[in-house]
């Protein structure tokens, strides 16, 4: 099983980065003690750059290497699965029925090769599950110290995974007494001390900005989204959401008909696992948004031990005249989740977030010094820096204008959400904006990715600016999966010289004026 999922997670590792895996790459080509400093920026994830940090300095930037540390955590969460599921009390075939399922399912899959910390979320909670029952006995100093460290390592990989992960945990410690309750306490506060630089981390970075303010409201679709990430992955394939859905309710639904009472006692653990992070989450959305699919990818984990042990109760069915039926239906249900589970990765294999290096080649061929880069969302400035050496800085690291260590590339105009990202001039740009810029430089390129409608005011690249240039310049564009750029060119002199009275007062700075030292936070 661990080799089929190793097998899975290295295919597509070459693809075009996602805007977020930058910000893991720009942290790690930091000095390690300013890369501890900027963690008040992103306190989230923490560990993944760490990781991160000695491997870039050996064997490159490629996003192969920036991935790898993702794929070895997803590879090693399949054996930890089935170590965590035996220390639990299953039986040996239920522990690898949910290790084969998590080595498959495409959402593990997924963030096995994304360079984000998400890999790390569900190895943590499978040794976290797996150290916990040994760390409620008595004189077990040492798999106490284990369940603290996994537990740490959780909190600081997903700082909402930490405290979601506790309800399922709290069945575990009840079913050990009033002793194993008090260690298991005892064992949090280790856990919430080992925690205090991660709290005080995000507490400096909820001062500075918001990095939740995106998330949607709790809605139905949002929910749908999410069944459809935990089955299917970002394949899109909305028959692998349905045969699973179908199957493992099927499982459930027979399992505890055959076993009632027996059957809820050991589907108990792995159900508040499997259910409790996503439901927690979705509750709390009722009042402020925090739930998004992945940020309760923990879950992933317990629903697969759920499954393989609602197959395993029918496997071993004792009612005689039942056997074949109940053994029948478990083998059905557990080859449809496998085979859904294999369609989403192979359908995934051709997906992309974002397709940076076609677009950016362009930009990159064609642009001239005086050229601006209108760029909204300028939180992708670290992704135009990877795939283009000019929009770096001087020592050819990653800009993120947020965190005003670097001085901006030359050219550079950045433009931000309504309420996302501190300083920066708030988008999409305006008329005035594309007119003064044009008549100092000649020319523009305006490079359009991140779209949120809601929180923008519109799409930018169909906005009143990009209105004007179409009726006035000469514009061309390339576009590609979650990116557009455009190129504006040869604008009549009538309407630049008009610039001049435009702009007076309206508008942020021209793109000389906004690469000063005092324009560079975010």
């Amino acid at each position: 099983m661990t080799l089929l999922a190793l097998g899975l997670r290295v295919t597509h590792l070459g693809r075009s980065l996602f805007t977020d895996e930058t910000y893991s790459l720009a942290l790690a080509q930091r000095g390690f003690g300013h890369m501890l400093g900027l963690f008040g920026y992103e306190a989230n994830g923490t560990p993944y750059p760490i990781v991160l940090w000695p491997l870039i300095r050996v064997f490159g930037t490629s996003e192969a290497v920036l991935r790898i540390p993702a794929v070895l955590a997803g590879t090693a969460s399949v054996p930890a699965l089935w170590w965590a599921a035996k220390r639990l009390g299953y039986r040996d075939a239920v522990a690898l029925g949910a290790a084969a399922l998590l080595a498959v399912n495409p959402m593990a899959v997924w963030y096995s090769q994304e360079a984000r910390p998400y890999a790390f979320v569900v190895l943590a909670a499978c040794l976290g599950f797996g150290a916990l029952p040994r760390a409620l006995e008595q004189n077990r100093t040492q798999a106490r110290v284990g369940y603290v460290a996994a537990m740490a390592l959780l909190g600081y990989c997903d700082l909402l995974a930490l405290p979601i992960a506790l309800p399922a945990q709290l069945l575990v410690a009840r079913r050990a007494g009033k002793d194993g309750m008090r260690r298991w306490l005892w064992s949090l506060v280790a856990v919430l001390v080992c925690c205090i630089p991660l709290l005080l981390a995000a507490t400096i970075a909820r001062g500075r900005r918001n990095a939740l303010y995106w998330l949607p409201k709790l809605s139905r679709s949002l929910v749908e989204g999410a069944v459809q990430e935990f089955t299917g992955g970002l394949s899109g394939v909305s028959a692998v959401r349905w045969v699973t859905v179908l199957a493992v309710v099927v499982l459930l639904a027979t399992a505890w008909w055959y076993g009632r009472k027996t059957a809820l006692s050991k589907l108990a653990v792995p159900a508040w696992w499997g259910l409790a992070p996503p439901a927690l989450l979705l509750a709390v959305s009722a009042v402020q948004p925090v739930f998004w699919p992945r940020y309760a990818i923990l879950a992933l984990p317990g629903l697969c031990l759920l499954v393989a042990e609602a197959a395993g109760q029918l496997w071993e069915a004792k009612r005689s005249r039942a056997v074949t039926a109940a053994t029948a239906v478990a083998a059905a249900c557990l080859a449809a989740i496998v085979m859904a589970g294999l369609v989403g990765d192979i359908k995934q294999q051709s997906v992309l977030q974002e397709n940076w290096p076609p677009a950016v080649a362009w930009l990159r061929a064609e642009r001239k010094p005086r050229e601006a880069v209108v760029v909204d969302n300028a939180l992708v400035l670290p992704s135009l820096g990877y795939y283009d050496p000019a929009l770096r800085a001087g020592d050819g690291v990653a800009v993120v204008q947020e965190w005003r260590d670097r001085p901006l590339p030359a050219g550079f105009v950045g433009y931000k959400d309504r309420t996302g990202y501190g300083s920066v001039p708030v988008g999409p740009p305006s008329v005035a904006n594309f007119k003064e810029l044009a008549r100092r430089g000649g020319g523009l390129w305006l490079v359009v990715s991140e779209v949120d409608e809601r929180l923008q005011g519109g799409d930018p690249s169909t906005g009143a600016a990009m209105a004007w240039a179409r009726r006035n310049c000469q514009v061309s564009g390339r576009a590609s999966v979650g990116v557009s750029i455009f190129h504006i060119t040869g604008c009549s002199v009538s309407n630049t010289v008009e610039a001049g009275r435009a702009s007076a007062g309206s508008g942020p700075p021209s793109s000389a004026s906004m690469t000063s030292p005092k324009n560079q936070g975010m």
